[in-house]
């Protein structure tokens, strides 16, 4: 779970969600006072996971999955993950997808999940861990990063150099 005040965290669960209303809400309404029952609209995450959660009675409204997480990129990801762009689906994909299945059991969305996640991290790696002039050819590739791979990417770029720095400060010990 993320701290209340990290940025990430509100940024997540501000992501829209599609959500249809259970009940009829007189008075709710925006233009004509009144909610009816199977109305769609997309509400912040915090807002539609609240209210599709009802501990009594039954819930007000039901969500559905974002489209971020739609069969198409459910599809894209099982083809290749490394060839798809969570930046431009969620800037915090993987979070978002962690809370939205807190809400759904998906057993299948895990599994893809944590396979595209594996591949991508497999690749992030072998760009972070190349020199400079590759970092700068790997920015095409840092563009389509969800904002948890950048920081995987930054801390494995960075403990790359700290080890080469090492290296290098241990042979000229022994020289």
């Amino acid at each position: 779970m993320a701290s209340y005040y990290s940025v990430d965290a509100i940024l997540t669960d501000a992501q829209k969600v599609p959500c249809a209303f259970e009940l009829d809400l007189p008075g709710l309404g925006f233009i004509d006072g009144n909610i009816k029952k199977g109305t769609q609209v997309n509400l912040p995450l915090w807002l539609g996971g609240y209210l599709a959660v009802q501990k009594f009675g039954e819930p007000i409204l039901t969500t559905d999955l974002p489209p971020s997480l739609a069969p198409r990129v459910l599809n894209a990801l099982k083809a290749n993950p490394r060839t798809v762009d969570l930046r431009a689906l969620a800037s915090h994909f993987y979070e978002l997808s962690a809370r939205v299945l807190d809400l759904f059991d998906e057993d299948e969305i895990v599994d893809v999940l944590t396979m595209s996640f594996k591949a991508r991290a497999a690749e992030i790696a072998d760009h972070a861990t190349h020199t400079q002039g590759a970092l700068v050819e790997a920015s095409g590739f840092l563009r389509g990063l969800d904002e948890m791979e950048r920081q995987l990417f930054r801390a494995a770029h960075d403990s790359s150099r700290a080890v080469k720095a090492w290296l290098g400060e241990s042979t000229k010990k022994k020289a």
